[in-house]
């Protein structure tokens, strides 16, 4: 399918910041399931990074090599706010964030690389998909799942942009943990938003290498549900619970799973 990663953006966003805006003080202090964070600490570090992209703190994420401790900062800094100054930041820079996504789509500037800390370089038209993919499954699992109120299903088109985030991501972000790759697999996301990905040996420094379509007589087969993947994809919940299914090498393919790293 075609994505609209604008599109997901607004939808994602819009739909959190009424979700959040209906919880009470007791829920911006519950725990997440972001270790170590509450509620609160989640929605400052999306606020962060709706506010840090109009400010030198995008500079000193490209620049960085700690994307996580650079996380924890952000929130340290929102430690003592109100929750609705909290509210308020990531609301109304997500808002204001939503031309400089469209601008990254153009011609001239989709296709410029574009450094995200240790975790890899991606053409600036793919860094709105991180947003989509971080803030949907932040809200929707980390936020939502700890405090045992669901929120509404991102559709296909979230779906999908999410998946784009993760599969192009996958090599730098598992880095060496999958150079013992030495053939083809295939990763079948089935469901709306779905697609069909070909990871491989070849990529930069030892790693694999990922392109969206067929593998050429893989070694194994992974199919799992496309919605589910960001928690199983992510560790946050087990894969071997998630009725993923493998065909061909089950070995192989389950050392990867167990191997790949997404965050």
């Amino acid at each position: 399918m075609s994505l609209d990663r604008v599109g997901a953006l607004a939808t994602g966003h819009s739909a959190n910041v009424t979700y959040l805006t209906q919880l009470s003080e007791a829920d911006w202090a519950t725990p997440s399931r972001c270790e170590g964070w509450t509620v609160k600490d989640v929605v400052s570090h999306m606020a962060a990074a709706y506010h840090g992209a109009f400010t030198p703190w995008f500079l000193k994420l490209m620049l960085g090599k700690d994307v996580e401790a650079a996380n924890d900062r952000d929130v340290a800094k929102r430690q003592e706010w109100p929750t609705g100054k909290v509210l308020n930041e990531y609301a109304s820079w997500g808002r204001r964030f939503r031309p400089m996504a469209g601008a990254l789509q153009k011609p001239g500037l989709r296709s410029l690389p574009i450094k995200v800390a240790e975790v890899g370089v991606y053409p600036a038209a793919v860094l709105t998909s991180a947003f989509v993919f971080d803030h949907t499954l932040h809200v929707t699992y980390d936020i939502a799942a700890a405090l045992g109120r669901p929120t509404a299903k991102p559709d296909a088109n979230m779906v999908a942009v999410g998946i784009e985030w993760m599969m192009l991501g996958l090599p730098a972000m598992s880095g060496g943990k999958l150079s013992w790759l030495q053939a083809p697999l295939e990763l079948n996301l089935v469901g709306p938003g779905g697609s069909v990905w070909t990871i491989e040996p070849g990529g930069k420094k030892g790693r694999v290498q990922t392109r969206q379509g067929s593998a050429n007589s893989p070694v194994a087969t992974i199919e799992g549900d496309a919605a589910s993947f960001p928690l199983w994809g992510t560790g946050r919940e087990p894969w071997r619970h998630a009725a993923v299914s493998i065909k061909g090498e089950e070995a192989l393919g389950a050392t990867f799973l167990d191997d790949a790293r997404i965050i």
